[in-house]
């Protein structure tokens, strides 16, 4: 994409010399950028020379080179022919700023599938439609068609999927002095997408930190590897995230996934840090700005004793340990105290710290000891008439040269948050080539977050990946023999992947099963046999501890009346017997693919309770036991798999391998669609789990 970001020449569409011309704000932003490259602009109806100093030219062939790229900013209804004769002259790259395409449906929809034959016959590259497309502080390439002055010059690239929304964050950068690298608005993402940006951004030697707002994820599974291969933090506001349950579903998987939820797990798997609101991308970004919290120890300070206690409350909030700066540590300090009424540790407050010159030292002293990993400082500048007076002298030098060359020589963050008018503050902001966080809450959790994102890289660097589980090649050949909604097979499939399920027999009429309850062991479960029925208790379809062969026939007969007085129309193909399992812990495991994100698995506690709880965790097929256990340990019902009140530990090793082996499978099969596994009973600690009940529904049926 480097003729895309460093063209050396750009040709303008639809440019004129009029006032009211759009086009020409793009001439003028690449003017007033300092643009270095040639600037040329195409009409065919002008009758004008030049438009700033630009040459203007009837026709594409016309020009003296072969732009590497090309701005139209026309009607929608011309772009298919532009990007068609940029495409026959060899021009790589158009930006497309212009709407009217498929997010309009119809004649847009004709528009857009023109401009992808332009793409796949030509190899032209879009940038949009729909949206601002690019800019470049480098070397002053700015494609947007508002008039922008130059913000500063940074490492924060920024994705975004609205133009609009991108240049308000824009503004943000600009206003809290963050410098910015590069830009994309990618609007529809008619070819260039979010993943061919975040690739470039990746190795762009400019780009420190990568910010990303997009409102559609297509391509999120490989967005989510690539994203694993980064080193730069890349940060993610994803809006439109109240899709789930669309369509209907058919298991208890398909019920209870959450598009959200399911995102929030693949992202962090791949190390990207989601935030909530656009002002998140700020306090983020400027944590990053700073040296990398390498440990979790963190040293509070404030010359407010209020703004200490607030700030130990999130600290501790946020997971962070407060650090032991040392015995020496203290007695410095209280050289430069004037009453001694303050007892000195962590959270420390420097309320009786009177001596401007002393805060450089301490600030020093405190980001050099050896059991700190970062400090956080609170203060405020305060409106005061003019003069020199002790506190004056103090704000004023709070946050000087020295303690800024403190964050360098350490090698370790130092937060600043600082209240004071907005004027001020904005100021310092500009002056200041360290960060200012606006609030203590902001300061902590953005830490927290760049903490945890270097901890997860050093992981990665450090800690060798898992190989994937491999299954026999039988199981998915079974698989493709089958097609719809699977119930009787399942178990006996489950079961060649490696998982225990209970021994059972299928009866298709009462004296089948009575003859076949003689093979088990009492007492026995049975539980009724049809399509329909998905959830078997809710139809009165599952009988607990039959004791002899005359409760077996009843209850066969139970059942199918249960079942056809709930849904006349069902299908009754039996009843399944078997041996009830010892007393455990019910948990479910269930699988389905996400047009995104592929295969995923759902987990959590499990039984009758599934979907009342609703308490479950989501992740990406393969997955590891590492994650998994991890994923565990977040479920609310975990401390229950732990043993409360006399009741032994669940194997939880166990349950772990079971959700490995099972999001193996749904890996390695395509046209398994979805998979429940409902209950997964957890047996007491060593016993290992037993799968009771499954079902799946498998590509090719309804």
């Amino acid at each position: 994409m480097d003729k895309l970001f460093y063209p050396s020449s750009i040709v303008i569409y639809g440019l004129s010399a009029k006032a009211e011309n759009i086009p020409r704000i793009i001439s003028e932003n690449l003017i007033r950028w300092g643009y270095k490259g040639r600037i040329f602009g195409l009409n065919p109806t002008t009758t004008d020379l030049h438009v700033n100093g630009i040459r203007l030219f009837q026709r594409l062939g016309d020009l003296p080179v072969v732009p590497d790229l090309a701005v139209t900013l026309v009607p929608a209804k011309f772009i298919p022919s532009i990007v068609e004769e940029c495409g026959a002259a060899g021009v790589p790259y158009v930006a497309i700023p212009a709407a009217g395409f498929n997010e309009l449906g119809g004649e847009g929809e004709e528009l857009a599938t023109r401009l992808k034959t332009c793409v796949e016959r030509y190899g032209v590259r879009l940038v949009g439609p729909n949206g601002v497309t690019v800019a470049n502080t480098a070397n002053g390439m700015c494609l947007p068609f508002v008039p922008l002055y130059p913000p500063p010059k940074g490492g924060f690239s920024l994705i975004s999927q609205s133009g609009g929304a991108g240049l308000m964050l824009w503004n943000f950068l600009s206003e809290e002095n963050i410098g910015l690298a590069k830009f994309a608005s990618i609007g529809n993402k008619l070819d260039l997408d979010e993943l061919d940006f975040l690739r470039y951004f990746a190795s762009d030697p400019e780009t420190k930190v990568i910010g990303m707002y997009l409102e559609s994820m297509a391509r999120g599974r490989e967005l989510c590897e690539l994203a694993e291969t980064i080193d730069k933090p890349i940060i993610l506001l994803k809006a439109n995230h109240t899709t789930a349950g669309r369509r209907a579903a058919q298991s208890h998987t398909a019920a209870l996934s959450n598009d959200d939820a399911l995102l929030d797990s693949a992202i962090e798997r791949a190390g990207i840090i989601r935030i909530r609101n656009f002002k998140d991308f700020l306090p983020v970004t400027k944590a990053f700005l700073l040296p990398p919290m390498r440990g979790n120890r963190i040293m509070v300070m404030s010359p407010a004793g209020g703004f200490a206690v607030i700030m130990a409350d999130l600290c501790e909030e946020m997971g962070f340990q407060f650090a032991d700066p040392g015995e020496e540590f203290y007695r410095e300090v209280a050289q430069y105290t004037n009453a001694g009424v303050i007892r000195f540790s962590n959270p420390l407050d420097l309320g009786d710290v009177y001596q401007p010159q002393a805060y450089a030292h301490v600030l020093f002293r405190a980001m050099h000891a050896e059991g700190v990993d970062a400090v956080v400082y609170v203060s405020q500048w305060p409106a005061m008439p003019p003069g020199d007076d002790v506190f004056h002298r103090m704000f004023r030098t709070d946050i000087s040269k020295e303690v800024i060359g403190s964050i360098m020589s350490s090698g370790k963050p130092l937060g600043i948050c600082l209240f004071g008018q907005a004027e001020t503050m904005a100021k310092i902001k500009r002056n200041l080539s360290v960060p200012i966080f606006n609030t203590p809450e902001e300061m902590v959790r953005a830490l927290r977050a760049q903490s945890d994102f270097h901890a997860k890289l050093e992981r990665r660097r450090t800690v060798p990946a898992g190989q994937p589980l491999a299954l026999p090649a039988s199981t998915c050949d079974a698989i493709a023999t089958l097609s719809g909604m699977i119930g009787e097979e399942t178990l006996g499939i489950i079961a060649g992947c490696g998982l225990r399920v209970a021994r059972s027999w299928l009866a298709s009429t009462p004296e089948q099963a009575r003859l076949l309850a003689e093979e088990l062991d009492y007492p026995l479960v049975l539980k009724v046999v049809s399509p329909e029925a998905v959830h078997k208790s809710d139809v009165g379809g599952v009988l607990l501890g039959l004791r002899d062969g005359a409760e077996v026939e009843a209850g066969f007969l139970s059942v199918r009346r249960n079942l056809l007085a709930a849904l006349p129309q069902a299908r009754f193909e039996g009843v399944r017997l078997a041996e009830m399992a010892e007393e455990g812990y019910d948990l479910f495991v269930g699988g389905r693919r996400d047009p995104s994100f592929g295969p995923v698995l759902t987990f959590g506690y499990g039984g009758i309770y599934v979907e009342v709880f609703r308490d479950v965790q989501h992740v990406l097929c393969p997955t590891t036991a590492e994650e998994v256990r991890e994923r565990l340990a977040r479920l609310g019902t975990a401390p229950i798999l732990r043993g409360l009140r006399g009741k032994p530990a669940g194997d939880i090793e166990a349950f772990v391998e079971a959700v490995v082996r099972v999001s193996a499978l749904m890996a390695a099969c395509p046209t398994l669609l979805e998979l429940d596994i409902n209950p997964l009973r957890v047996l007491p600690e060593g016993k290992g789990v037993i799968a009771l009940d499954a079902r799946m529904l498998i590509a090719g049926g309804v």
